[in-house]
Order: C-alpha cells, then sequence, then structure tokens
C-alpha cells in the first residue's frame, strides 16, 4: 500500500497542538502516542469511510486496519504533520483496499463518490469541528456517568431501543405524562451538565 502523504496545517495550529494531536517536541513520535492521538478521532473516522463504504460494519474494519497501518508505519509520521489529517489518509486506503479485494462480490470503486465525500468532510467536518464533537462526546460521557440507574434505563429505553413513552409507562408502570417529565428533566439536566463540561474545558490553559 502506498505511503500517506502527511498535510501540514496551518500557522495556528501550534496554538491548538494538544487539541489536535500534533507533536510540538523534536523527534519521532512513539507508535503508542501516535495511536493514542489517532484514536481520539475514531468516531469521525468510522463515519468518513461509512460515507465511501455504505456499510458500518466495513467502515469498522476500515478504520481498525487503518490504526494497524499507522502503528507499522509510525517512524514515517513527521512531528510537524497533523495526525488527524495523516490518519483519515491511511483511512481512506484502507477503504479502497476493502472496496478492490470485494470487486468479486459486485462492489465496484466510484472515484467521483470518493471525491465528493472528502469534499463534504473537509468542508462540514474540519479538524476543529471533529475536536468539538469529540470535546462533546466526552462531556456527555462524563454527565451520563453521574445519572442514576433509572435515568439511564430510561434513557437508553427512548433513544436507543426506540420505545414510546407508553411503553415505558407500561414498563414501569407509571403515567405517561410522568415519564415525559422524568425525560424532560433529564434532558434539561444533561444539557446544563454538558455546557459546564465544555465551559470547563474552555476555560483549563
Amino acid at each position: 500500500m502506498s505511503s500517506a502523504r502527511q498535510p501540514t496545517d496551518s500557522a495556528n495550529e501550534s496554538n491548538q497542538t494538544r487539541a489536535q494531536g500534533v507533536s510540538s517536541s523534536p523527534g519521532t513520535m512513539t507508535a503508542e502516542d501516535l495511536l493514542r492521538s489517532a484514536f481520539k478521532y475514531q468516531d469521525a473516522f468510522v463515519s468518513y469511510a461509512y460515507g465511501l463504504l455504505q456499510d458500518w460494519a466495513l467502515a469498522q474494519d476500515a478504520v481498525q486496519e487503518a490504526f494497524i497501518v499507522l502503528q507499522k508505519k509510525h517512524a514515517e509520521f513527521r512531528p510537524d504533520a497533523s495526525v488527524y489529517a495523516w490518519a483519515r489518509q491511511i483511512v481512506r486506503f484502507e477503504a479502497l483496499n476493502i472496496l478492490r479485494s470485494r470487486q468479486r462480490e459486485s462492489y465496484f470503486i466510484d472515484d467521483e463518490l470518493f471525491r465528493l465525500v472528502d469534499q463534504q468532510f473537509e468542508r462540514h467536518l474540519d479538524l476543529d469541528a471533529v475536536v468539538a464533537l469529540e470535546s462533546r462526546k466526552a462531556a456527555l460521557q462524563h454527565c451520563m456517568s453521574r445519572l442514576d440507574g433509572e435515568s439511564v434505563s430510561l434513557l437508553l429505553g427512548f433513544y436507543k431501543d426506540t420505545l414510546s413513552c407508553e411503553k415505558l409507562a407500561e414498563a414501569q408502570r407509571k403515567s405517561v405524562n410522568a415519564i415525559r417529565l422524568s425525560l424532560s428533566r433529564i434532558r434539561t439536566k444533561l444539557r446544563e451538565c454538558v455546557q459546564r463540561q465544555l465551559a470547563l474545558g474552555e476555560a483549563r490553559p
């Protein structure tokens, strides 16, 4: 597989080194450090791979293979390059490899699709947007961990299992209005908690 080029970010990247996963120290990053930095963007990479492959399982495979390649090629990474941009190119190559390996299964490589996905991804999900999304995800996970078991169960039932308020009310032996009120309170609590966590993150040097 061809080596991925390593595009550099803009001049103000030095002010965002820690958040963006770019090494500012001389020398080569270790494989572990590089993988740790790239892993922060895993969700974004999976979304990107899905745009290319149109299959969530294959997208996950592409990202996992990309992480393996990234570890093997860590010595090729330049300290002044963007981990995010370099790793995303590796994900792209792995997605192409998956498509090539599955051509016998009626898969085909649509160059125009790849080009459009790249354009849309760069337009709507640049590095700053990815960092913001990862920060919000971390804040939400923290806030979810602070909820009691009953609240978590209610949220999972409503959002993950797509149960109606009527079904949840029946399961919990409560009125429908009580379920709706509980969901509203939990959402408000989560929203306020996430906002506080994000504000704390921005306040840190």
